[in-house]
């Protein structure tokens, strides 16, 4: 009997993290207005920036993110929002710097990189098949069509891809799935995404992973337990 594709497809696409050996807590940091340090939160904790929350970082004093999610579109594409964010993050860094689903070489985004002098110390692009493995393991869920990455948030793959690199406890900041905007700006911006996003953490939820939620609101709408402190 012959194994469906979609049990081989995983197999397959199983990234390869360019990343030093992890452990320890994260916190995932998104731009929402909502952001706040998480309790126990130190030094000792990696930080994970989604596109232009490292602005938000910095005023709360805290260091270059150990990881980076930068979406594609603003390194290459020409849209007003694209150039907002690439005059935004320009002349900062990441320690690692991974751009979901890029599909092309790697050459061209670095190049991305040069036109607003984004800096890193590792740089990684993932294809859209390494990120349906990284939830797949997560959540139990393979995605198979075409644009399926479409449909889900950088911020949520960036809470995925912290867990899936060996951060414990996750915990997540600065993230809704109603309140529209950022902590950065006064733009109001709308927030996509919410109903795969919210779809996708119920199921982390249900299988256990250690991810967690600093506010009330977030946790009640996504389905993510409480961070009190609870380290294991």
């Amino acid at each position: 009997m012959k194994t469906p594709l979609s049990d081989l497809l995983p197999t397959f696409s199983k990234p390869i993290l360019r990343l030093p050996g992890v452990t320890g807590p994260a916190l995932v940091m998104g731009a929402a207005p909502n952001f706040r340090l998480p309790q126990g939160h130190d030094a000792d904790w990696a930080l994970v920036t989604v596109n232009a929350s490292q602005l938000l970082a910095e005023t709360f004093g805290l260091p270059v993110p150990d990881i980076a999610l930068i979406r594609r579109g603003i390194l290459v594409d020409d849209s007003e929002q694209d150039f907002y964010k690439r005059d935004l993050l320009k002349g900062r860094q990441a320690k690692h710097l991974i751009i979901p689903v890029w599909p092309d070489v790697e050459d061209k985004l670095k190049a991305g990189c040069r036109t607003f002098n984004y800096r890193y110390d590792t740089l990684q692009a993932l294809t859209k098949w390494q990120l349906a493995y990284i939830v797949w393991r997560l959540s139990g869920k393979y995605h198979v069509s075409r644009g399926w990455h479409r449909e889900i948030s950088t911020g949520a793959f960036a809470i995925m891809l912290a867990r899936f690199a060996g951060f414990a406890p996750v915990v997540v900041s600065g993230f809704s799935l109603s309140q529209a905007g950022h902590g950065y700006d006064t733009r109001n911006a709308f927030r996509y995404h919410a109903n795969e996003d919210a779809d996708l953490l119920r199921r982390v939820v249900r299988r256990g992973e250690p991810i967690y939620a600093e506010d009330r609101d977030f946790a009640a709408e996504s389905g993510l337990p409480l961070w009190q402190g609870q380290m294991s």
